[in-house]
């Protein structure tokens, strides 16, 4: 036990800026600060048989570190993620403009924006299926991703920011 906490006296200061630093919530800092104490009781009578107490120390609030910001993670991506029903108003807009455009471009366009982008197809796939090479499918693709893009802009009237589509001029 001795030994533990001649170690954590030592550790103690180092350990929390770091965490700090890391963290940059000082009440998260602390629960973890907490944990790793709890965790370096837990093993006290094997402590004293260690190398280096503070490298231990040190992995250890490490790993907790980690878990929490994988936790974090996991309930922000499962907080970001929205029904089918809650779909936004310019997603609706858009899907009611689309089949309109689509027609209107020409057939070579059209089918690879519909097996490449709508579909969900492979480029690669594409290229096989149409007997082209993979930078001609590329370029294809690109040239009728442009020229789509030109249509929603003229036709249904999107607005576009640095995210990509903003908003509709007018509601369609």
């Amino acid at each position: 036990m001795k030994c533990l906490m001649t170690a954590w006296d030592n550790t103690e200061a180092m350990l929390y800026a770091w965490l700090l630093k890391q963290t940059k919530s000082q009440h998260e800092t602390e629960d973890i600060m907490q944990e790793v104490f709890l965790k370096a009781m837990s093993h006290s009578e094997r402590f004293c048989s260690l190398s280096d107490g503070k490298a231990w120390i040190f992995k250890v609030a490490k790993n907790h570190l980690i878990d929490r910001l994988r936790k974090k993670i996991e309930l922000e991506s499962i907080d970001d993620l929205q029904s089918p029903e809650s779909a936004t108003p310019v997603m609706t807009q858009l899907q009611t403009c689309l089949p309109r455009i689509l027609p209107k471009m020409s057939d070579s366009d059209r089918h690879i924006i519909e097996v490449c982008d709508l579909n969900g197809g492979t480029q690669a796939d594409y290229a096989k299926t149409q007997g082209l090479t993979l930078p001609a499918t590329k370029a294809r693709l690109r040239r009728a991703r442009i020229e789509l893009k030109q249509k929603l802009i003229s036709e249904c009237q999107v607005v576009q920011d640095n995210s990509g589509v903003c908003c509709f001029k007018r509601a369609q």
